[in-house]
């Protein structure tokens, strides 16, 4: 099985396992995407502004003395979007609605995270090609 099909799995059951998860998605570091469970959305953008909000995310836990991100979450006046670190490669977001029981979410995910973790050096063919020239 690829590993594409494997990240979609684990979405896919997260998915089901919660009430009110609309929708997941896997990007690398860099903004590339791995897999998704998503309703609807241009995933490529998603994937990339996942990236940038994680990479600021990352910087101000850094800056600010409080350790490795590990999560982190937005909500808005539709719902939510919770940020899950895997690794130093990847980002889990996990897309739900206004009545989400949020606690069960990151009760949920967190396995699913250290599947991915597991999982992530695999994710090596969705690194942006080195453009250095030596």
């Amino acid at each position: 099985m690829n590993v594409e099909t494997e990240v979609a799995d684990e979405l896919t059951a997260l998915r089901a396992a919660v009430d009110g998860v609309d929708g997941a998605i896997v990007a690398t570091s860099d903004g590339l995407l791995v897999a998704h469970v998503l309703p609807e959305a241009e995933q490529s953008q998603t994937a990339a502004l996942i990236s940038a909000v994680v990479g600021l995310a990352r910087h101000a836990v850094e800056l600010t003395g409080r350790g490795e991100l590990r999560e982190a979450s937005i909500r808005g006046t539709s719902g939510h979007v919770l940020f899950f670190a895997v690794g130093d490669t990847a980002v889990l977001a996990v897309l739900t609605g206004v009545e989400v029981n949020l606690a069960l979410v990151q009760l949920r995910a967190r396995p699913v995270v250290r599947r991915l973790t597991a999982l992530a050096p695999r994710f090596v063919h969705f690194t942006a090609p080195s453009t250095a020239t030596g």
